[in-house]
């Protein structure tokens, strides 16, 4: 008997103790996601204001190109020429660094590429607490923003 209630206490241990390493990974992704898309917002800060409005518009994409080929030798493929201009989307549609930190815990960076993708500010002000609160993929995402979810006129039946 002693043998069964120790076989039933060590399952009962071992799921416990996989429940705390899979919520401490879950913490460490959101962690790191928060950080990498709080990391972005500051580097399309800086290019943007320290690149694209000091300096003629060609220019200041050449500096770019030549940036993000030294940023791509050192740091590898998440600092394209293309990436480097979704960070300065990034920084130019959310401006307040408040708000950016609230969004980086709930959203992924590829949610936030989505969302800031929208140029309708109405739309985007739409989806964004969407997503969060539905807890949408960014399939999911992509789906509704593809859809006319927005301009779907509802329908109330008494």
């Amino acid at each position: 008997m002693s043998n069964l209630m120790n076989n039933e206490n060590i399952k009962l241990l071992y799921k416990e103790i996989v429940n705390v390493i899979d919520n401490s990974k879950k913490n460490v992704v959101m962690a790191v996601n928060s950080e990498m898309v709080i990391l972005y917002w500051n580097i399309g800060k800086i290019i943007k204001t320290e690149i694209l409005q000091s300096e003629k518009a060609e220019y200041g994409k050449s500096v770019i190109s030549d940036l993000s080929k030294e940023l791509t030798n050192e740091y590898g493929k998440g600092y394209s020429q293309a990436n480097l201009f979704n960070m300065v989307r990034l920084y130019d549609t959310i401006q307040e660094s408040e708000i950016l930190q609230t969004l980086s815990v709930k959203l992924t960076w590829s949610h936030l590429l989505k969302l800031i993708t929208i140029d309708d500010d109405l739309k985007r002000d739409f989806y964004t607490p969407m997503c969060i609160n539905e807890h949408w993929s960014v399939r999911t995402l992509t789906d509704r923003i593809n859809s006319i979810l927005k301009e779907a006129p509802i329908h109330i039946h008494s």
